[in-house]
C-alpha cells in the first residue's frame, strides 16, 4: 500500500498490479472500477510531407498503444499539427482522428476552425456523456501590448534562432480546449481543459554578454506563461459558472518543470495539485516534465500519476504520455465501489475502520481511504456519524 496526502487526508492508494504498463494492448486494471484515468500528451509536430506519412504509418499507431493500454477517460494532445498536409492532403491532426473511428473515444478537434489550434482531446464516451465543449483563445499580445509582444517576438527569434536563422513559429495565440462531461456510472460533471504554452525559454548560446538580455527574455516568457494559466484558471472558473459545481483536470504542455514558475505556481495558487508531483515528490521526472496535470483539491483524491515508458513511446514522440489516476471526493462512503453510498457497504465500512489491512484483501480495487468520512487523515470512529448521514441522503 502507498500513502498519499491531499487537502490534510491521507489517501491509501492499494496498488495491485502496474498502472500504463504497457504490457499489452488491452484494458490495464483500474485502482478502483470508478476511478478516472486522465493524460495529457505532447506527440511531436510532424510538418512537412514525409514526417507527415511516417506519423502516419507508424508513429500515430505507438501513440494509439499507449491509449489502448491505459484506457484514457480523457486524455489531451498537443502539437497535433494541422497547418500543412502530406500529398492526399491529410494533417497530422486528421490522421490521429482517424484511430478514434469506431472506439469508445471521441475525438474533438478544432482543425476546420482554426489550422493554428494543435491541442485535440478525447473523451471515453462509454462513461461519459459530453454536454457542452468548447475553445477559448488566450493572445499573449494582448497582455504584454503591441510594442511587448513585439520584443518578445524579436528576443525570441535571437535567442532561438540558429546560424542559419532558422527559428520555430511563434504567434501570439494559444487555445484553450476543454468539454464538460457528465459522469455515467459515478454521477458528478467534470471539466477538462488542455492546452500548450508553446516557446521556452531555452539556453543563451549567444555568450555571456548577452546574459542580461536573456534574463530579460526569460521574464517575458515567465511572466505570458503566468497570464496564460490565470486565463485558463478564468475559464475553468466560467464553466463552474455556467454548470454549477465541476470537478476539474487541466493537462498540458507547460513548458517549465519548475513548480516555481508563473505556469505552474498560478495553478497552486488557485487551488490546484499537480497529479504527478503529489504521487512522487519533487524528484527529477523520468523524461522532459514539462507535461502537466492539474486537479482542483477538493474535487479529487489523487491515487496515482505515472508516465508510461513502454518501449513503444520511444518512437511515438519526444514526450512520454502523463497519466493521472483520480477518484471523485464525492464517493466518499462507497466503501464497495459500486458507484453508490447505500445498505452495501456498511459491512465493508466497519471492516476499513477496524481492520484497513484485511479490508484491503477483501476489496482490492477500492480504497480504503473512502472511510475518512470527516477528511481527518484517520479512519475511526470519528467518521461513523458522517457515514450515517451519506447513508441517509436522498
Amino acid at each position: 500500500m502507498t500513502a498519499r496526502f491531499l487537502g490534510g487526508a491521507v489517501l491509501v492508494a492499494v496498488i495491485t498490479g502496474p498502472f500504463g504498463a504497457g504490457d499489452g494492448l488491452g484494458s490495464t486494471s483500474r485502482a478502483c472500477g470508478q476511478s478516472i484515468t486522465a493524460g495529457t500528451y505532447n506527440v511531436r509536430v510532424a510538418v512537412f510531407g514525409a514526417a507527415i506519412d511516417e506519423w502516419i504509418d507508424t508513429r500515430r499507431h505507438l501513440v494509439f498503444q499507449s491509449i489502448l493500454a491505459n484506457q484514457p477517460d480523457f486524455m489531451g494532445f498537443q502539437e497535433a499539427y494541422a497547418r500543412r498536409g502530406n500529398s492526399q492532403g491529410i494533417t497530422q491532426q486528421t490522421a490521429l482522428g482517424q484511430l478514434f473511428q469506431g472506439t469508445r473515444w471521441q475525438y474533438f478537434s478544432w482543425e476546420a476552425q482554426n489550422v493554428f489550434n494543435m491541442n485535440p482531446f478525447i473523451v471515453n464516451t462509454d462513461r461519459f456523456l459530453p454536454v457542452d465543449s468548447g475553445s477559448t483563445t488566450v493572445d499573449i499580445e494582448q497582455f504584454l501590448g503591441a510594442v511587448g509582444w513585439q520584443e518578445f517576438f524579436d528576443l525570441h527569434q535571437f535567442f532561438h534562432g540558429n546560424k542559419n536563422g532558422n527559428v520555430h513559429f511563434l504567434g501570439p495565440e494559444r487555445y484553450v480546449n476543454w468539454v464538460v462531461a457528465d459522469d455515467i456510472l459515478g454521477g458528478g460533471r467534470i471539466a477538462f481543459l488542455t492546452s500548450h504554452y508553446e516557446t521556452f525559454i531555452g539556453d543563451n548560446h549567444r555568450g555571456p554578454e548577452y546574459d542580461q538580455l536573456f534574463a530579460h527574455f526569460s521574464d517575458i516568457v515567465n511572466n505570458s506563461f503566468g497570464y496564460v494559466s490565470r486565463q485558463i484558471i478564468a475559464q475553468a472558473e466560467l464553466l463552474e459558472s455556467n454548470w454549477g459545481d465541476l470537478d476539474v483536470i487541466v493537462g498540458g504542455d507547460f513548458e517549465t518543470p519548475d513548480p516555481a514558475l508563473p505556469s505552474q505556481r498560478e495553478f497552486a495558487d488557485a487551488g490546484y495539485t499537480e497529479t504527478w508531483r503529489f504521487i512522487n515528490g519533487n524528484g527529477l521526472r523520468p523524461t522532459r516534465g514539462i507535461d502537466n496535470l492539474f486537479v482542483k483539491h477538493e474535487g479529487f483524491a489523487i491515487s496515482d500519476s505515472y508516465y508510461d515508458q513502454a518501449a513503444y513511446t520511444n518512437g511515438a514522440s519526444d514526450h512520454k504520455p502523463l497519466y493521472g489516476e483520480l477518484i471523485q471526493s464525492s464517493r466518499l462512503g462507497d466503501l464497495n465501489c459500486d458507484g453508490a453510498t447505500d445498505v452495501d457497504d456498511v459491512a465493508p465500512f466497519v471492516h476499513a475502520l477496524i481492520d484497513t489491512v484485511g479490508y484491503a484483501v477483501q476489496y482490492p480495487s477500492c480504497f480504503v481511504s473512502l472511510a475518512d468520512m470527516n477528511d481527518d487523515g484517520f479512519m475511526n470512529g470519528g467518521d461513523i456519524g458522517l457515514f450515517v448521514l451519506a447513508l441517509s441522503a436522498p
